[in-house]
């Protein structure tokens, strides 16, 4: 019988639970606060106190590690917006839900928010991958489907949906470029400021 081998995997420290997680955490911070060209392995190897080539044994490329990051921080955000939409019962209320859920996501997660969102500064397209790009095509539908549902059922007065979702959402991802804790706001509570703005403007009149 062979016994099992139950020492820690290559370069990885043997108090490290989830290895994974930790990686992701320490990477976040790194491209959050370097970018992602700024960035080496060797920084997040040495933030997690790990060699490189235990790094390799996780995430094969920075690409890959910065992919992980921004899947699974899009797949997280869609997931609580979703439900905060989901508890709403007018059109008007999904919107704020919306966009509150969004702001208190990007609060919450700071680092893999703008890791995820500002990490590339070039933004190119080409440099994302096929499931990333489906991660934030569908992230901008359901936006699209909170506004449709409204413009449906008469209740909002949007002409343009696709270029209205993404105004709201820029206006969203902005906030995290010069969002403070210090400020006399949350991040929720600006959302909310600007959700019931627009609201009040988007309503259909009689």
């Amino acid at each position: 019988m062979t016994r099992r081998d139950t020492r820690p995997g290559p370069g990885r420290p043997p108090n490290m639970e989830d290895p994974v997680a930790a990686i992701r955490e320490a990477a976040a911070a790194l491209f959050a606060d370097k970018g992602y060209d700024g960035t080496s392995l060797q920084d997040v190897a040495g933030t997690v106190g790990i060699t490189k080539a235990g790094l390799y044994h996780y995430f094969p490329t920075k690409q890959a590690l910065y992919q992980s990051i921004v899947l699974a921080t899009l797949q997280d955000l869609r997931r609580e917006v979703e439900m905060a939409v989901a508890a709403a019962d007018t059109a008007e209320a999904r919107l704020l839900g919306f966009m509150a859920a969004h702001a208190r996501f990007f609060q919450q997660n700071r680092d893999r928010y703008r890791a995820s969102f500002f990490g590339r500064t070039d933004g190119d397209p080409d440099r994302f991958s096929p499931d990333e790009l489906s991660a934030r095509k569908a992230y901008v539908r359901c936006l699209e489907t909170v506004l449709t549902d409204g413009v449906a059922d008469g209740s909002l007065a949007v002409a343009d949906v696709p270029t209205f979702a993404r105004g709201i959402l820029g206006m969203l991802n902005w906030m995290a470029r010069w969002y403070s804790e210090d400020g006399p706001l949350s991040a929720v509570e600006i959302a909310e400021s600007y959700g019931r703005t627009l609201v009040a403007g988007l309503a259909a009149k009689p």
